[in-house]
Order: structure tokens, then C-alpha cells, then sequence
């Protein structure tokens, strides 16, 4: 029985060797054999992992494409090779997807028969309080915007089964998870805590978690639009009743309206107007849906960013 495991790396071999060796010991006295594929993310600095770690395959990118793009390179070229894995892990390499809850993911593909993919979900995050906090916003906002939840990222083990209706989803090369609960592929998680990096500091700032963010969201547009839609028209008539109901109150009511009435029609005026642009943007894209990106026309040309392929 084989378990294939696809690690993207940039820059990190120190970090990298000594994930790997955490995890051939974790699985010394098992029947698994291990083959790692390390997807070199355009490193510039030396990078030559096969020499160190048997059953590995090290493929060197062209440039540095990503996380995201180097796993759906790694899924593809799985899929093209046609060995008989029967589990595949999605690990980074800095030592923060905590090798030691390989066994309990893999327990739990087990448990449902392999017709899930588990994932590692966020028990406790080693990031500060601003970047907690503001995940934890993420997450609210995730799911009144899609009505999905997510509180996973890459770490997950996929049975083999699952590898065929991952590798080919759309924009599964802009986001590894969001494309998958999209998909309505069975998934399930186990708590985690965050582990920490082996050495030096974390490459997830601020500004790379907010690009990641707007890229889950991006995955589910037509959902995001569609909410945008029903939320400003709902607004739309809110502000409407309001206006009636200080006309009706000004001109129909014994009571007396102070002169703030013309401000507030003014003010409701504009919010409408604002809701009325969401309204027709949000409707025209749409509409327009199929000018978004589609990965379908790229699924074919993974082999275009691969500058070599080093097996040991």
C-alpha cells in the first residue's frame, strides 16, 4: 500500500528535510511505503531534496507560481503518473501543518470508507491577535457570502478515489480548498492545532492571508453575486419605506417633523443610490459570468511551468 504525499516548497530545505524525516518516522513500523513529491516553487536558492530522502521526486517550476498553483501541479502530475496511491497528503513545508495528526487524518478517511477527504481544520492558531481577529471576520464573512463554512487550508488527506474529480475542478490552481467544498465533494476535518515552523519566520503576512481570502471568495463569485444582488435590493426597499414613512409622517401626521426630515431623504436618496449600483453591477456580472477565469482552458498545460523533473 503506497501514500503519496505533495509538499510545495519555496526556499525552505532545512525546514523541508526535517518534515520529512518526521514523517518517515511517524510511519516507520507501518505497511505504507512513502514516495514524496516536493514541488520546488521556483527557489532560488539550492535546492536538491532527492539527494537526502529516497522515494521522493522533486519538480522544479519554472518561477514561482504559488502554493496554490504548485499543489494542482503536484495533483496532475500524480494523476499522469497512474500509480496506485491509495491516500494523498497536501502538506507546506515549514513544519505549521503538524505532522503528527497524519495518522488520525488517515484514521478518519478510514472511518467513512475513503468517501471523504479529511482536512485539517484550525483548532488553535499560533498568529497574533490582529490576524486571529481578523480570520475570525474572514470566517463570518466566508459564510454569509457563500453559505459555506471553512475553517481548513491545505492540509488534508485525499483517498485516492477522490484524485481524478480534484485535479480537474476550475480554479483548483487559484485555491486548493475552496474549489473542493464548492464542488460538494463529501469532506470532513479533525481539530489541529497550528503547528509551528521549524525554523525562521512565517511567509503568511497580512497582506498574502488577505490576498488568499479574496481568492476563496473569488472561487464562489456567482454565490457572492447573487447575495450582493438580494442584499441591496432588500436595501433598496428598506430605504424606500423609510422615505415614505417620513413623507407620510411630514404631510399626512399631526406630529410635528423637525427639519431634519429633508436631510434623512437626502441620505436614504443616496444609500439607494449606492445599493442601486451594487444591484446592476452585481446583476451584469452575472450575467456576463463566463468572462471570469475558467480553468478549463489551462488543464492541459500544467507540463508549461515544470522546467525539470528529479526522481530518486
Amino acid at each position: 500500500m503506497k501514500i503519496a504525499f505533495i509538499i510545495p516548497t519555496y526556499n525552505d530545505e532545512k525546514n523541508l528535510l526535517q518534515l520529512l524525516s518526521k514523517v518517515e518516522s511517524i510511519f516507520l513500523d507501518s505497511a505504507y511505503k512513502l514516495e514524496f513529491f516536493i514541488i520546488n516553487d521556483g527557489s532560488t536558492n539550492e535546492f536538491n531534496v532527492v539527494n537526502y530522502i529516497k522515494n521522493s521526486t522533486q519538480i522544479n517550476l519554472k518561477n514561482n507560481e504559488g502554493n496554490q498553483k504548485a499543489i494542482s501541479i503536484g495533483l496532475k502530475h500524480l494523476n499522469d503518473r497512474n500509480e496506485n496511491f491509495e491516500y494523498i497528503f497536501i502538506m507546506d513545508s515549514d513544519g505549521e501543518d503538524d505532522p503528527n495528526y497524519l495518522l488520525k487524518l488517515l484514521e478518519k478517511a478510514k472511518k467513512f470508507n475513503n468517501q471523504k477527504i479529511i482536512f485539517a481544520s484550525r483548532l488553535r492558531r499560533t498568529e497574533g491577535f490582529i490576524f486571529n481577529l481578523f480570520y475570525f471576520f474572514y470566517k463570518i464573512i466566508f459564510y454569509v457570502l457563500t453559505g459555506h463554512k471553512i475553517n481548513f487550508g491545505n492540509y488534508s488527506c485525499i483517498p485516492s478515489n477522490h484524485l481524478k474529480k480534484i485535479y480537474d475542478l476550475p480554479m483548483i490552481d487559484f485555491h486548493f480548498s475552496a474549489p473542493i467544498i464548492k464542488s460538494n465533494i463529501p469532506i470532513s476535518s479533525i481539530p489541529c492545532n497550528k503547528g509551528k515552523r521549524y525554523s525562521g519566520k512565517s511567509s503568511m503576512k497580512f497582506t498574502k492571508f488577505l490576498i488568499h481570502a479574496m481568492k476563496s471568495l473569488s472561487v464562489f463569485y456567482e454565490e457572492v453575486l447573487t447575495r450582493f444582488l438580494i442584499f441591496s435590493f432588500i436595501g433598496i426597499l428598506i430605504n424606500i419605506l423609510f422615505i415614505v414613512c417620513i413623507f407620510f409622517i411630514k404631510f399626512f401626521s399631526e406630529n410635528i417633523v423637525l427639519g431634519w426630515s429633508s436631510n434623512m431623504v437626502l441620505g436614504l436618496t443616496i444609500i439607494i443610490t449606492i445599493l442601486a449600483f451594487m444591484f446592476f453591477a452585481s446583476l451584469i456580472m452575472l450575467i456576463n459570468k463566463n468572462t471570469f477565469y475558467d480553468q478549463r482552458t489551462q488543464r492541459n498545460k500544467y507540463t508549461f511551468y515544470i522546467n525539470d523533473i528529479i526522481t530518486k
